[in-house]
């Protein structure tokens, strides 16, 4: 029998996850009606080649602990199973040879969709998956072109959280409890993370 299931892709460097996180991946899969939505974190992001990221295995423990205890979470490590830089095109294929019932849907900030022709293959990515993209608070989305046609708009809640804020104040000696889950920030402390100063994370992926 054929799996039918709709299925969200919400990638990320998670570095680490926080409740904003867990927020926007609550609300999308409400607004498209998702039976699942895998959190995949990325092994080696292409935006930040060079940069000091937390090992992929300790980002993979703290995405399994962010995603325990919620429905329909739930962690894709092919990402941090595949040599090299990560591909959301390369991931989508995984996928989809493994799933070929499945609707896919890629889960992107709207800040991204104007870099997105340049991410590897975009054609394929969007035969494979329809484009979701996320817009907080007032931030609009672009619409009117090519680009954005066919892709599915989700407002969701603004939450003023973001994993280098996060860094910073662990750095700095600040608490972050109210900002991570309580298994999460168990693997900050026991691996003793963030704790020199790291640079600043734009945003989301493109690639």
């Amino acid at each position: 029998m054929v799996d039918r299931r709709r299925v969200g892709v919400f990638g990320g460097t998670f570095d680490p996850p926080h409740r904003g996180h867990s927020i926007v991946a609550e609300e999308v899969m409400e607004a498209l009606a998702l039976d699942r939505l895998l959190w995949v974190p990325a092994a080696v992001p292409p935006h930040k080649r060079g940069r000091a990221v937390t090992p992929a295995e300790v980002r993979r423990r703290m995405v399994a602990a962010a995603v325990t205890n919620h429905p329909g979470f739930e962690l894709c490590d092919l990402e941090l199973a595949r040599d090299g830089v990560s591909y959301t095109v390369d991931t989508l294929r995984e996928l989809r040879s493994a799933n070929p019932g499945w609707s896919l849907f890629l889960v992107l900030g709207a800040d991204l969709l104007a870099g997105f022709d340049s991410w590897r293959d975009p054609g394929a990515i969007r035969r494979m998956a329809r484009l979701v993209a996320i817009s907080r608070g007032a931030t609009a989305i672009p619409s009117g072109s090519d680009l954005f046609a066919g892709v599915r708009r989700v407002q969701v809640t603004p939450v003023d959280i973001s994993s280098s804020e996060i860094r910073r104040r662990v750095a700095g000696g600040k608490t972050v409890s109210t900002m991570v889950a309580t298994q999460v920030l168990s693997i900050i402390e026991s691996e003793r993370l963030y704790r020199a100063s790291r640079p600043h994370e734009p945003g989301r992926r493109g690639r």
